[in-house]
């Protein structure tokens, strides 16, 4: 079990775990880091547990597309995933920046159009749309530096990014033996 210490006392931790990572980063050949996730549809229950390193997610649809709702769909684990990065960024800005939060919350909304995902209206969107993201906090914070931290999110949040600027997948098929 990790170490329990309040906001600010993380964030001074933080601050000086990413600052000896930087000083790692440029003193080597550092490349980027490999990225995975994995996904074995279960037999019988469609349930589709994501593999990410030692970690495991049970994703799941809803009783109307076949699921148990034992798990977030794929699209509400995008939110959760843009909402951790966002929080994670914010985090790291602070600890750069010095501020102090006694608490800090991300929320992030949107919403799927079903009819476009299953086909039934050609003229509805599949993709998540209208997202949006609250950043709540309490502290002697500046509202200032808040500001800053915020446009600091725009330039460095990896999922931020991935969904804001134009990203190229690569697909493929491959027979399992």
């Amino acid at each position: 079990m990790p170490a329990t210490w309040s906001l600010p006392e993380y964030l001074d931790r933080k601050r000086d775990l990413v600052d000896a990572y930087r000083e790692q980063l440029r003193a080597s050949d550092a490349a980027p880091a490999p990225l995975r996730a994995s996904v074995t549809v279960a037999a019988g229950t469609g349930l589709r547990p994501v593999r990410i390193r030692d970690h495991m997610v049970v994703t799941d649809a809803g009783a109307a597309l076949g699921g148990y709702g034992l798990g977030p769909s794929a699209p509400e684990l995008l939110l959760g995933a843009l909402a951790s990065c966002l929080a994670h960024s914010a985090m790291v800005i602070a600890a750069d920046r010095g501020v102090a939060f006694e608490q800090f919350e991300v929320e992030v909304t949107g919403q799927l159009d079903y009819r476009g995902t299953l086909a039934v209206a050609d003229d509805a969107i599949v993709y998540p749309t209208n997202l949006a993201y609250t950043l709540r906090f309490s502290g002697d914070v500046l509202d200032a530096d808040v500001a800053a931290i915020q446009a600091d999110i725009a330039r460095f949040c990896p999922v931020l990014l991935a969904l804001t600027t134009p990203l190229a997948v690569e697909g493929r098929s491959e027979r399992m033996s």
